[in-house]
């Protein structure tokens, strides 16, 4: 038996970016006594929020939202009616508006003021009470029946109803964040269809690896090239980091959902031409100051490639023998490794795969097989890039998803 009590207008399951924009929206449209839950499986809301841009919250990317849409792999169209409903100009002046201003970095990105993912989760807290949206915590969803006309939700200890429910549980990337992928499991007993999951924006680990001296050096707007078994799949271009068994930085993270485990990714430091046009102009200088001053490699990380291929670093350019030059052109400006893994859930920023867009309405975010039921952020099937890219896809589908479940 079910009281009133227990009946909800809207209920969404997930208080990540997603479930509170959602709850925060659907609210917005609260006329007659509309009734707004949002559950939460952990004890306080936005866990995972906390730990965006390392704590200081990159929650979007300065620009014309147009040029967004280049930043989610094949799901740009998808993306492309949330993304222009609520953008990252009205994502700036939601926060504003409500005491939180926004700054814009050299880079683009846009983080709060306050650099602080605590002010924003506080911020998101103080609007849902003004809606007077109910949030009940560590409220672990087990079960969702579809009735006639009414979800029924089933956590641990209790039972709702709801006519429209929105799925915002995320994916399976930090875990322990409570992103283990419950929404996956809900969305599947609905009928719906799961892509295949796996790490997205994750670093590379490289098989036997050695650069591990050279951890912590950058390498600013570096070209690399993806093969798979001798065949060129893909050029880039992008900010890298060395670390103590790979490769990362935002370049590496964003190409990451292309990679798989045995490619080979090859460096771009240099043109045959330019090594050549370099050790004419410059042989009596030291290989290592050379690579250093005009081809742009650090310094110990010339050195390391060097002494890899056999060359001494103090070696002068007028010495260089022809197979030394093949030797520097193969193996220090254009250095070749193995994925031997990609990083996993507990490394990745988000995840790749969920609910197939095919079955999501991209224009209300609502189910296509069952009505009523809405999907927004990590849960379907979208992985942007780094830089405040799948925080602005997480509120831009949130929102219209709480918009879209006033709808009669």
């Amino acid at each position: 038996m079910f009281s009133k009590g227990n009946l909800y207008d809207v209920l969404i399951v997930g208080a990540g970016p997603a479930g509170m924009m959602a709850a925060y929206r659907a609210a917005s449209f609260s006329e007659g006594g509309r009734r707004i839950l949002l559950l939460e499986k952990n004890a306080e809301a936005g866990k995972k929020l906390l730990l965006a841009g390392s704590g200081q919250c990159n929650l979007t990317h300065a620009g014309k939202i147009d040029d967004f849409l280049s930043h989610y792999g094949r799901q740009g169209r998808f993306v492309k009616p949330a993304l222009l409903h609520f953008t990252n100009a009205d994502l700036v002046q939601f926060f504003s508006q409500r005491g939180l201003p926004c700054h814009e970095r050299e880079d683009g990105k846009i983080f709060p003021q306050t650099y602080q993912s605590r002010d924003v989760r506080r911020l998101f807290l103080q609007a849902l009470a003004e809606k007077k949206v109910e949030l009940r915590y560590q409220q672990n969803v087990r079960e969702i029946h579809l009735g006639e006309k009414l979800f029924q939700v089933e956590t641990e200890n209790h039972s709702f109803q709801t006519r429209k429910l929105i799925l915002t549980t995320g994916g399976q990337s930090y875990p322990g964040t409570g992103s283990a992928g419950d929404g996956f499991r809900l969305a599947e007993r609905l009928s719906h269809t799961i892509t295949p999951l796996a790490p997205a924006l994750t670093p590379v680990y490289v098989r036997d690896f050695a650069l591990a001296s050279c951890a912590g050096i950058s390498l600013p707007q570096t070209p690399f090239v993806l093969w798979r078994g001798g065949r060129k799949i893909a050029s880039y271009r992008g900010d890298l980091l060395i670390t103590h068994g790979g490769l990362s930085g935002p370049g590496i993270l964003d190409s990451s959902r292309d990679f798989q485990k045995g490619d080979t990714l090859s460096l771009l430091f240099g043109s045959e031409e330019r090594l050549l046009e370099i050790l004419r102009e410059k042989g009596g200088r030291e290989l290592r100051k050379m690579l250093s001053e005009k081809m742009g490699l650090p310094q110990r990380l010339a050195e390391t490639l060097l002494s890899q291929a056999g060359i001494s670093p103090q070696r002068r350019g007028c010495d260089v023998t022809r197979d030394e030059r093949k030797l520097l052109y193969h193996n220090v400006l254009q250095p070749t490794f193995e994925i031997a893994r990609l990083g996993n859930f507990r490394e990745a920023m988000v995840t790749k795969g969920g609910v197939a867009l095919s079955e999501v309405n991209r224009q209300t975010m609502e189910s296509r097989l069952v009505p009523g039921l809405f999907f927004a952020g990590e849960i379907l099937d979208v992985d942007g890039d780094t830089g405040g890219y799948n925080l602005q896809f997480a509120f831009s589908s949130g929102f219209l998803a709480g918009e879209a479940s006033r709808e009669e």
